[in-house]
């Protein structure tokens, strides 16, 4: 399957360079995903609201000229699923969405889940995300690390950060918590509560769609 992905925020080359090789390292055998950055001009960081409508309007522009004899999908890369319901009638191409690929599986096996954002506006955003994906009774919430944008690419700090927030959530009765980062590598071995990368789990649910024939 050959998937075309687009940060949902403008980064810096070598930001784009980690994201591409996390892909590859994450994507199924015979998998080709395409990592784009967002022009210049668009958001630096999802900090507000309007940091997250612009840039799902520049998703919903970019993805909905996806070529369908280059692609046989899109995906934003972020859990927020940016335009992709709107995208699912203006793409010429199948269209992925993180969440909602992880998120149905991790209710669909009874778990009660949670997310951890890197500041509160991801956090709200996720939560209505959940709600209008209709999973209101298996979610329980985000857990907030309030981090800047920096971050996203250094695994140390994101890292300590969560070990805080999995210890309220295990309190809280939280079984599984989604890394709400697309980009981020995590570890939380001995906590009690299963952290799962979005991509691997995304990945996962869609591999076993593609065995079935129920995408390309």
């Amino acid at each position: 399957m050959k998937i075309r992905a687009i940060t949902p925020i403008r980064v810096d080359d070598d930001e784009v360079l980690r994201r591409q090789e996390r892909y590859n390292r994450l994507a199924p055998s015979g998998w080709q995903i395409t990592l784009e950055n967002l022009p210049s001009g668009a958001p630096l960081e999802l900090g507000t609201s309007d940091d997250v409508r612009a840039s799902e309007k520049l998703l919903l522009d970019l993805g909905a000229t996806t070529p369908s004899d280059e692609y046989d999908a899109f995906m934003p890369d972020c859990v927020l699923d940016p335009s992709v319901a709107e995208l699912d009638d203006a793409a010429s191409v199948t269209v992925l969405g993180i969440s909602r690929l992880g998120a149905h599986h991790l209710a669909g096996c009874g778990q009660a889940f949670g997310v951890i954002t890197r500041n509160r506006t991801i956090g709200d955003e996720f939560t209505e995300l959940m709600e209008r994906y209709g999973l209101g009774r298996a979610y329980r919430g985000a857990f907030v690390l309030d981090l800047g944008v920096e971050a996203v690419s250094d695994h140390h700090a994101w890292n300590s950060a969560v070990r805080t927030q999995v210890e309220l959530a295990r309190e809280a009765g939280v079984t599984t918590l989604i890394n709400g980062c697309s980009a981020v590598d995590v570890a939380t071995e001995g906590t009690g509560v299963r952290l799962v990368d979005p991509i691997e789990l995304a990945f996962a649910v869609a591999e076993t769609g593609a065995r079935s024939h129920l995408l390309p």
